[in-house]
């Protein structure tokens, strides 16, 4: 665990630190690359967008047993280096592309599939690190802080977006590379309890295999990847009102992209401000706790596709449509990175280190993957059947209701000791 050191704060670790610094420029390699993929999502439109959601399930559910054999056989102060380092020569790979073919669909496609992949896993084995070098309490009380860094890192990725980068996407594919390799190397100074990930009896199969039976296995584990999913399903229909929003303001690529950039710079200072002050009050209260956390976020989507609905229906709100869009961007991306994500992590600090390695990286990547593609399967369902902008939102609020079933009874069993 953690080694006490006094060279910054008396109460803060090295693994802190090093964690914080790690996960700052995590977030500031993909955010300087987000909005540029938002724009191509807005592109593409939200009638066409869930085929290349499912794309990226399908791909997902491919490269997560890879995944899963490659962390039994490598060591594992090299994970961080060798999927990392894939990445960058991935980037390299789309920066000769689009300097050789810079108007080409089919590149921006690819690099829309491929970015929800690196997205998260990059997200996901930060994770994974991390909650390997902290106990519960631990968690509770310093995941807000290093959240707080990553969003520090986000909002530099965005505000380069927004000031100078929008129309340079070559440029942002090299800052990536240069944060990409200062990550790999605060991650090697993160202390963790090295554990062997692999049981010597193992055979290939089962090591390929191994995070489905984790999740069989362990219902926690079980309960995470069914609120995961309800969750994510949410967002992306969430998102998809909020791309609606976004191409009723403007039809100009390089706009969308300011647009998007500038939420990508306004977005994590509010997060910032919830993870240093209320992240581990919030998680470490009596009253409030991690069943709080889990249990509200299903009331702020319910509360956001209410918004959309009185939007569209020109009752309800008179504010522009992009005011909306910074608005729920600037209320629920916050809560997610603030606060249901340190308590999620800190949940997970509690499993089994093939756990944290395998499942947990699963559930954030194949898990949310496919409720990213369910959302979006839902937003187009529902005009299918006859719905407009202003009745579909209120369609999915059953759906939010669920999710605040779910939170209430997983917290709830977590803090007896069992799950549901």
């Amino acid at each position: 665990m953690s080694n006490k050191s006094n060279f910054i704060f008396p109460s803060i670790s090295k693994n802190t630190v090093f964690s914080g610094l790690f996960f700052f420029f995590v977030l500031l390699s993909l955010f300087v690359l987000r909005p540029f993929r938002q724009t191509i999502a807005a592109d593409i439109g939200t009638a066409d967008l869930t085929f290349f959601l499912f794309i990226v399930v399908i791909v997902m559910l491919l490269v997560n047993p890879i995944y899963s054999y490659m962390v039994s056989r490598i060591n594992q102060r090299r994970i961080v280096l060798y999927i990392y380092g894939f990445f960058i020569i991935n980037l390299i790979g789309f920066l000769i592309s689009y300097t050789v073919f810079p108007s080409s669909f089919a590149v921006k496609a690819i690099f829309y599939v491929w970015y929800n992949i690196f997205n998260f896993f990059l997200v996901a084995i930060f994770w994974a690190i991390t909650v390997n070098s902290f106990n519960i309490e631990g968690g509770k009380k310093f995941f807000g802080l290093i959240s707080a860094c990553g969003s520090l890192g986000a909002a530099f990725g965005g505000f380069l977006v927004d000031s100078y980068l929008y129309d340079k996407q070559n440029l942002s594919l090299v800052i990536t590379v240069i944060t990409l390799a200062l990550a790999i190397f605060f991650s090697s100074k993160v202390e963790r309890e090295e554990v062997k990930l692999r049981d010597n009896k193992s055979s290939a199969v089962d090591d390929i295999f191994e995070q489905f039976k984790q999740i069989k296995q362990n219902p926690i584990i079980r309960s995470f990847v069914l609120y995961a999913f309800t969750w994510t399903c949410l967002s992306t229909a969430l998102w998809f009102f909020q791309l609606e929003l976004v191409n009723s303001y403007t039809d100009d690529s390089a706009t969308k992209t300011r647009v998007f950039g500038r939420a990508d710079s306004i977005v994590p200072i509010v997060t910032l401000v919830i993870q240093l002050v209320f992240t581990s009050w919030i998680l470490r209260s009596r009253f409030l706790g991690i069943r709080f956390v889990l249990t509200i976020y299903g009331f702020l989507f319910a509360l956001g596709f209410l918004a959309i609905s009185g939007y569209f229906s020109e009752y309800l709100l008179s504010t522009t449509g992009l005011m909306l869009f910074l608005v729920l961007q600037g209320t629920m991306r916050p809560f997610e990175y603030g606060l249901n994500k340190p308590a999620r992590e800190a949940v997970f600090t509690t499993l089994s280190s093939k756990e944290k390695y395998k499942s947990t990286v699963f559930i954030d990547t194949f898990t949310n993957r496919f409720g990213d593609a369910s959302g979006g399967f839902l937003f187009n369902s529902l005009f299918s059947f006859g719905l407009v902008l202003y009745t579909a939102p209120l369609a999915i609020i059953p759906l939010a209701i669920f999710l605040i079933g779910l939170g209430w009874n997983i917290s709830g069993n977590i803090e007896k000791g069992k799950a549901s």
